[in-house]
């Protein structure tokens, strides 16, 4: 039988946390206790507990306090939640994003080692370092055209598609430029596995559509409103790719 009223040794035993982190709570702003009973005592309800169950929640997401008190709308209103976790989905796929791109460095420098070549550490790291400074929520607010949007939203149907791509693209342009450093011929078998990697994604993506195909050129012309290091990275990439890519398509030939 649910309680009129909980208690802060209640809260505590019901949720686990310790008296301290509710009274730091309370004290924070972010879990007010309901009233205080005639003894002076802070008691809380349902309402409270729910709260608190959302507190732990977002808390274990990796929210702040400060976001937890200025951001979440305990009304739960459907649109302030779904913003709310929108923001640090986001979030979170960045840091998975950081993540994945040091352990594709990795991968690649090992591939290179292994087929006797020495991979570029100084230029790797430059590369790298740019890449942890990437912002990936910035392309939430990009100023896509309305026929890109229609373009992409049917290419691109998840957020994990999206991201799909994203790692996939930047896996191999950190490719292209450890090969390059690595001074990896543009006609060997190595480079000839990230020509097709290549063709593979872009294929994939663009499903041989000429104006899916337009929809990434019109972006790639503005590469000055990408983050700098998605921007210096296939800066750096692109001269390699493209030698790979025609030296490629000529050995096809004969």
């Amino acid at each position: 039988m649910k309680k009129e009223r909980y208690y802060v040794n209640d809260i505590s035993n019901i949720s686990g946390l310790t008296r301290r982190t509710i009274q730091y709570y309370d004290n924070e702003g972010v879990l007010k206790p309901a009233g205080r009973d005639e003894n002076n005592r802070r008691f809380y309800t349902v309402k409270e507990l729910r709260i608190l169950e959302q507190i732990t929640f977002y808390r274990n997401l990796g929210f702040s306090l400060k976001q937890i008190k200025e951001e979440i709308n305990y009304n739960d209103q459907k649109e302030s939640l779904l913003d709310v976790l929108s923001k640090q989905e986001i979030y979170l796929y960045s840091q998975l994003e950081e993540t994945q791109g040091k352990i594709d460095a990795v991968v690649t420098s090992k591939r290179l080692i292994e087929m006797g070549y020495s991979p570029p550490w100084d230029l790797l790291s430059k590369i790298m370092m740019g890449i942890n400074k990437v912002d990936i929520s910035i392309w939430s607010n990009y100023p896509f055209s309305k026929a890109q949007l229609t373009i992409f939203n049917d290419v691109f149907d998840s957020q994990q598609l999206v991201f799909s791509f994203y790692n996939t693209f930047r896996k191999l342009s950190i490719k292209a430029v450890s090969y390059k450093g690595a001074g990896v011929p543009v006609d060997s078998s190595l480079a000839f596995e990230l020509a097709e990697e290549w063709i593979d994604m872009v294929e994939k993506v663009t499903k041989g559509k000429s104006e899916v195909t337009n929809a990434f050129l019109q972006v790639d012309k503005h590469r000055e409103k990408w983050n700098k290091g998605e921007k210096d990275l296939l800066d750096e990439a692109e001269p390699y790719l493209e030698d790979i890519l025609k030296s490629y398509y000529e050995g096809r030939k004969d």
